[in-house]
């Protein structure tokens, strides 16, 4: 009799568990939800979402410190874009449906996912967050705002639209493309130096000491 009960408590415990994995879709959280959620302190009131705004998509894990610190940031100007883009947030660190969608889009940008968070403005991608983003996810959510043709990566992939399309910003990548270029043209000059060294030695006179016959 314990065996049978156990194994009836197991089979319905996997019925439920198959019933969840099979009813499981995409989710999203607004930024007030997420914050509150991670229990932040994200002290705006949210509008609700305008259709006719842009989106941008975060994509985060419960737990996640750096994902916290992101909403924590973007919680601070939430008021200063709310009239000007949408926050959609995705949990990805427990919803199937949600990390399929955040490997797709991920692939459209030419990333292969493999942490949080994950943001996207438009064409601008930051992967990862770090405080001294601020000022270029700011640069980032006003070019979006302004753009005449806002550019919406999550309704491209649902339209079934999976080719790669080049991003604008790449958050901590675009810092070392920087670092690549400066590092090249930091050889161009020290190789430049270095010849034109060997041109004025060429051109210098060989001056050679007379010394006193007896």
């Amino acid at each position: 009799m314990i065996k049978k009960g156990i194994i009836t408590t197991l089979l319905i415990l996997s019925s439920f568990f198959f019933l969840q994995v099979v009813n499981a879709e995409v989710v999203t959280e607004t930024l007030k939800e997420a914050c509150e959620t991670e229990e932040l302190t994200c002290d705006f009131e949210e509008k609700e979402q305008d259709e006719n705004l842009p989106n941008v998509y975060v994509f985060r894990g419960n737990g996640c410190g750096y994902c916290q610190r992101l909403l924590t940031f973007l919680g601070t100007i939430a008021e200063e874009y709310q009239n000007k883009v949408n926050f959609v947030v995705y949990e990805v660190g427990s919803n199937d449906d949600n990390w399929d969608l955040y490997e797709k889009v991920g692939a459209k940008f030419g990333d292969e996912i493999t942490g949080y968070p994950y943001m996207v403005i438009g064409k601008y991608v930051f992967n990862g967050y770090a405080s001294s983003d601020n000022e270029k996810i700011k640069t980032a959510l006003d070019n979006l705002a302004e753009s005449e043709s806002p550019y919406d990566v999550v309704k491209e992939v649902e339209a079934g639209n999976l080719d790669e399309v080049e991003t604008e910003v790449v958050g901590a990548k675009e810092s070392k493309t920087t670092g690549i270029v400066l590092a090249f043209i930091f050889g161009v000059v020290i190789i430049l130096i270095l010849f034109a060294g060997y041109i004025i030695t060429k051109k210098e006179p060989n001056i050679t000491k007379k010394t006193k016959s007896a």
